[in-house]
């Protein structure tokens, strides 16, 4: 092997170390109440654009934790991937499960942080983490959680306001319906079948919708979705393993004491049609029509309705 061959070789190394050091001198944590993230980047970033995505980073993960009170996991990691996508600034985002739990966001940071602000991606994948994953083949379980609160979760903090929240929800179930009336098949099928993504997404909202309001008013406002979750990271997370939907649904029964969680499921779970969500939408006084949402005048309702922003 002549010398030039062993000098190149040698310079190959030495960039991919140098590489290696760069990506580690880049990684952050950031705290999160009592909670830490790990973030890490992967591709070409500026310093400059580095802290504006480090910020997002953070504000989004606050949405979160203001669902209970503090962020799903004690340890958490993120990954920001390097995006030229000019469509929109946070075009794929995924949670990788395997002996720990990691978001992965794939980010043009060339946008404006207005605009990546705005974007839902964040706040939906990192609320997975609330759960542990259910398998492919209940994903409406999984993704509807994340669907629910991706909205509920942002108007808590002001990101949205509380019209623009239930315009949104109910923008998302029109498009779940329309999905399943072109496909209909059973929510207990769609989940493993193409073309039926927003029926699987959406009917997932639809049902944690329902069942936050039932617990809060099956309780006397004691409870909702929020607390019971609360209760499950106690117990059972963290929680990195595939976990049988029932297993989840009778454990959040039994910290509710009620079979609100399985009651809802058993509803929709071997029907064709989208879940009813109209009668939730009018228990918080909101009514429906071809341009959008609109608040009936009843204080009351408008009360109840204010309740799913409180932290």
């Amino acid at each position: 092997m002549g010398l030039p061959k062993i000098l190149f070789i040698f310079l190959l190394l030495w960039l991919l170390i140098q590489s290696e050091a760069t990506n580690a001198d880049s990684d952050s944590l950031i705290d999160i109440g009592e909670s830490q993230i790990h973030l890490s980047y992967q591709g070409k970033f500026s310093h400059k654009q580095k802290l504006m995505l480090n910020g997002w980073i953070e504000e989004m993960a606050q949405a979160v934790a203001t669902i209970y009170g503090e962020f799903p996991l004690d340890k958490a990691k993120v990954k920001l991937v390097r995006s030229y996508s000019w469509r929109e600034p946070v075009p794929w985002g995924e949670v990788v499960r395997w002996n720990s739990s990691q978001i992965v966001l794939h980010v043009n940071p060339s946008f404006s942080y207005q605009r990546i602000r705005a974007d839902w991606t964040a706040v939906h994948e990192l609320s997975h983490l609330l759960l542990p994953y259910v398998g492919s083949k209940n994903s409406w379980f999984s993704e509807g959680l994340a669907s629910y609160y991706q909205n509920i979760a942002r108007g808590k903090v002001g990101l949205l306001s509380e019209r623009e929240t239930f315009q949104k929800l109910f923008h998302g179930f029109r498009r779940g319906e329309r999905n399943a009336q072109r496909r209909p098949i059973k929510l207990s099928e769609a989940s493993s079948r193409r073309g039926n993504n927003m029926r699987v997404y959406w009917s997932g909202a639809a049902y944690f919708l329902n069942v936050d309001l039932k617990l809060r008013q099956e309780s006397n406002g004691q409870q909702s979705l929020a607390s019971v979750l609360k209760q499950y990271k106690k117990c059972c997370l963290p929680n990195h393993s595939v976990t049988a939907v029932w297993k989840v649904i009778d454990r959040l029964d039994d910290l509710s004491g009620s079979r609100i969680f399985s009651r809802e499921y058993e509803k929709i779970i071997n029907s064709k049609r989208f879940p009813d969500y109209e009668k939730s939408f009018e228990q918080l006084g909101i009514k429906t029509g071809w341009g959008g949402i609109s608040f009936e005048r009843d204080e009351k309702k408008a009360k109840f309705r204010r309740q799913f922003f409180e932290i």
